[in-house]
């Protein structure tokens, strides 16, 4: 599983604007900032014991606001298994009634790949050139280049389609037995020649 600090250097070389990556109880003491991303750890920051927890699952969630008032807010959030957001989620965004949200598991529980999706999903709907600029669109079209894991078993195609955002322009082909994700550190050209999504097929 990705650090916090990792997390925020990829997001950094690949141009997101993430405002933050922390635990999911930290959110009451934050101030919701639009336009920016936040991923956050589903576990709270500490345990019934008052020992730090290590974390469990990344998530991420998006508000964007816009200065035209005839253009409505526009919130969306992001988990690789398909559930609806926490309560905190909801509280800090000041959502009363339900938060968009995608529907299909796109990661194995076996997989340990939760911020890699984050990111991949982030990069797509506010940094990908090919994006329609339409956000709930391009969350359709994110979601759809991956296997719904609900209907089928076909993990290694979805990580495969995945691993795909965060390849180097000059790395060699890649098979499905390649699959697997370690982070690279700084100083490489990994992320700065994101796949050309439109081009991938989950087939």
């Amino acid at each position: 599983m990705l650090t916090n600090i990792q997390v925020k250097d990829l997001a950094k070389r690949m141009g997101i604007r993430l405002e933050a990556v922390c635990f999911k109880s930290e959110l009451k003491d934050m101030k919701l900032k639009h336009n920016v991303g936040y991923i956050i750890n589903l576990e709270d920051q500490y345990d019934e014991d008052g020992e730090p927890n290590e974390g469990s699952h990344y998530t991420c969630f998006l508000y964007n606001k816009y200065p035209k008032k005839d253009c409505r807010d526009e919130v969306v959030y992001f988990d690789s298994y398909g559930v609806a957001p926490p309560q905190e989620v909801l509280d800090f965004c000041g959502v009363k009634e339900e938060m968009p949200y995608n529907t299909i598991d796109v990661q194995s529980l076996m997989a340990n790949c939760c911020g890699w999706f984050c990111l991949a999903f982030l990069y797509y709907i506010n940094v990908f050139q090919g994006r329609t600029m339409n956000l709930y669109t391009d969350c359709e079209h994110f979601t759809s280049l991956f296997h719904d894991l609900n209907k089928t078993t076909n993990w290694k195609a979805n990580e495969y389609v995945l691993k795909l955002f965060f390849r180097s322009p000059t790395s060699k082909q890649m098979g499905l037995e390649d699959v697997g994700f370690k982070f690279i550190p700084d100083g490489t050209n990994i992320a700065k020649g994101i796949a050309d999504v439109n081009s991938i097929t989950s087939e």
